[in-house]
Order: structure tokens, then C-alpha cells, then sequence
């Protein structure tokens, strides 16, 4: 016979098991009007810069792709816009992310897509250019109901990873359930 506490240990391991998230599931957690900031190290100080950051997040019509908006307050009367694409295809385990400006895209590997009890979780990893130089690259993006986290580090070859840039966003409206 099974004991109570044993039962309940269980019953408590499969209630907050991680299950891999449908694009769907992943488009709608990332949906929406986000503010916040984006933090990033600066190539020539190395010093951690801070700026305000708004996020608009919609869906493609097909369903098949989200287009991420940005605006930063850098400064004094000068604001500035960047619009991605991103195409997440889980059974591919492929997560990219395509510029409107340069019509530049990067393509990263999904080491880890979950959904748990607080929200999606992605972990990526690639290969980019940092200062022209070549080197990886590992996201982390975590969303959950009022939250996206957005971090990216990178290293040259044979090094450590070291911060690169963050944003932390919180939902302009807080859901209604």
C-alpha cells in the first residue's frame, strides 16, 4: 500500500511537470504591449547601459510567424524603432529572428522549449558577430503572465560566457484572469 505523503509527492512532481509548448502556446505568451528596459554592455566602456524600453507584440494572420516592435528612449528627443520577425518551429527546434531594417536574419538551435508553473521557458544557442568578430551565442527567454525575460550572453571562441544584453518587460495591462 502506498503511503499518503508518498502519493501526495507524486501527485505534486506531475502537477508541476514541464511539458513542450505548442507555437501557438509560445505566440500567445509573448502577444501583447510590453514595457520595461533593455540593459546592454557597452563595447567601448564595457559599462552596463540602461534604457527604456516599449515591446508590441502581435501574431502574423497566418499564425506562422510574431512581429516584435521596439522603442527606445535614447536620449534627449530621439527615440528609435526596430521591428523583427520571429519564427519559432518546435518540431525543428529552430527559433528565428529576422530584421526589417537590414533584412538580416539569425538562426538559433532550441537546446530547451518547456511549459511549467511559471510560464514558458526557451534556451538558444548560435553563432553571431560581436565587435566583427565571431562568436556564440545562448538566449534565455522566460515568459509567464505578466513577465518577459529576454537574455543573451556571448563569448569568442574558447572563453566564457559573459552578459551581453537583457530586457526585462512587463505587461502594459495586466491580463484580466
Amino acid at each position: 500500500m502506498i503511503k499518503l505523503s508518498a502519493l501526495l509527492a507524486l501527485v505534486c512532481i506531475l502537477a508541476s511537470a514541464q511539458t513542450t509548448p505548442t507555437r501557438t502556446q509560445i505566440y500567445a505568451a509573448m502577444t501583447g504591449q510590453w514595457t520595461g528596459h533593455l540593459e546592454y554592455r557597452d563595447y567601448q566602456s564595457d559599462e552596463r547601459v540602461l534604457l527604456p524600453t516599449w515591446l508590441e507584440v502581435k501574431s502574423s494572420p497566418d499564425g506562422n510567424s510574431v512581429t516584435f516592435t521596439y522603442t527606445y528612449d535614447d536620449g534627449p528627443s530621439k527615440t528609435v524603432t526596430e521591428k523583427s520577425t520571429i519564427t519559432i518551429d518546435p518540431a525543428a527546434r529552430t527559433y528565428t529572428a529576422t530584421s526589417e531594417g537590414d533584412h538580416s536574419s539569425s538562426t538559433y538551435q532550441i537546446e530547451e522549449l518547456t511549459t511549467g508553473k511559471r510560464g514558458i521557458q526557451i534556451t538558444l544557442s548560435g553563432h553571431g558577430t560581436e565587435n566583427d568578430k565571431p562568436v556564440d551565442v545562448r538566449i534565455r527567454i522566460r515568459t509567464d503572465r505578466n513577465l518577459y525575460r529576454f537574455e543573451k550572453e556571448t563569448r569568442p571562441a574558447g572563453k566564457e560566457f559573459q552578459f551581453r544584453d537583457a530586457y526585462i518587460l512587463t505587461r502594459r495591462t495586466p491580463p484580466q484572469n
